[in-house]
């Protein structure tokens, strides 16, 4: 027995030599030009942000897009493709997310039913597309998320209690990240009209510019945000009018379409802006001027009653920095004053996807308390 325990203290202290050399061989500093320290890929030593090449924050539902991926996109290889999304069409059996709208079946007259409607409709631009070379599929209710394609357009048919009520309406993403969407609405507007005589109905809804499959900030089951996208009413099948030409002539409401697609294809001057890639330089502190109210981004203008007046200071060269530790309400607007603190970037196309703000960065007072506020999440 004493020999047994002999041995057995013996692997003890092999045991232990073994795991000491181990410990040493991997934690003693080296020569080896490729060995690394800790600190190189330890959290909170990451490298600075270039300018070419932004962080990974990841923007729309479920965050599936990351800002560096969305800088560096290009469109994919291969032929023009138009995805013609018809309206209700196959929506028995919709995503988690978009459940509720299977019980959502469009206008409805004497029996006839929209998706039914417009899938003639929809097959007949698809016929002409093709015609013009122009790689066309039809896409159902639910559409692949993040499609891609260089025109995304969604056919339906409107409806109302009232059958004077009639026209035609068209309406590109209130959030148009692919900058060419409006484009594509005004060229439908007049080939539309062109094709089918009927008259504009006005009524463009906050819901149709946030429809949910070009809604890529709320929806998976949505176009990729740099894909051209439209809503097409076509007419109301409720109005004897316009079902004179969307249900007895629809190959006319097709050519109205299709031939804006086409010309908009074809267009040599209807580009996307290149996306902001650049931070701005730190202003020189403190800043003295006239405190003023945040500007706010071209878009977002049609609805600046949403939007705080925040206070911000624009320098000698017109740029404008939001000062980011104080309200109008602590700091009243056209008051003057002189900014001292740290100085914070607004990475341009970090924050083009929700910031809605037309400032340079922020200058924080480390001095005063700042609640976490929104616009730093």
């Amino acid at each position: 027995m004493k020999h047994v325990w002999l041995q057995g203290g013996l692997v003890c202290l092999l045991v232990l030599v073994v795991v000491g050399l181990y410990y040493l061989a991997h934690t003693t500093p080296t020569t080896d030009a490729v060995s690394e320290s800790y600190s190189s890929h330890e959290p909170g030593f990451d490298a600075e942000p270039s300018d070419t090449l932004l962080p990974d924050i990841t923007v729309g539902a479920p965050a599936k897009y990351t800002i560096a991926e969305l800088q560096l996109w290009e469109r994919p290889a291969g032929p023009l493709k138009v995805g013609i999304q018809v309206g209700h069409w196959q929506n028995e059996s919709m995503p988690e997310e978009l459940e509720n709208l299977e019980r959502n079946t469009g206008a409805t007259w004497n029996g006839m039913t929209e998706a039914e409607v417009v899938l003639v409709i929809s097959e007949q631009i698809q016929q002409q597309l093709q015609a013009a070379g122009i790689e066309a599929e039809l896409l159902p209710a639910a559409v692949p998320p993040g499609y891609v394609a260089d025109v995304f357009v969604s056919i339906h048919a409107d409806g109302n209690p009232n059958p004077a009520v009639n026209g035609f309406k068209f309406a590109a993403p209130r959030r148009d990240y692919a900058g060419t969407s409006e484009a594509l609405v005004d060229l439908m507007y007049d080939t539309y009209r062109d094709a089918t005589g009927l008259r504009i109905d006005p009524s463009i809804t906050r819901r149709m510019t946030s429809y949910y499959s070009f809604n890529w900030p709320r929806y998976e089951y949505a176009v990729h945000p740099f894909t051209p996208a439209v809503i097409v009413e076509t007419g109301f099948l409720t109005s004897p009018i316009d079902r004179a030409i969307i249900v007895d002539e629809p190959k006319r409401a097709a050519t109205g379409v299709a031939n804006a697609v086409i010309r908009f294809l074809e267009s040599d001057t209807i580009t996307r802006a290149p996306l902001p890639t650049q931070f701005t330089n730190a202003p020189a502190l403190p800043l003295a001027g006239e405190v003023v109210c945040a500007p706010l981004r071209a878009e977002r203008l049609d609805s600046a009653d949403r939007y705080d007046c925040l206070p911000s200071l624009t320098d000698a060269s017109g740029l404008v920095y939001l000062l980011a530790s104080y309200t109008s309400s602590t700091l009243p607007i056209g008051t003057e004053f002189s900014a001292s603190g740290e100085y914070m970037p607004i990475q341009n196309l970090g924050t083009y996807f929700w910031f809605p703000y037309q400032v340079n960065g922020l200058i924080v007072d480390p001095a005063i308390p700042m609640n976490d506020r929104w616009f730093l999440r």
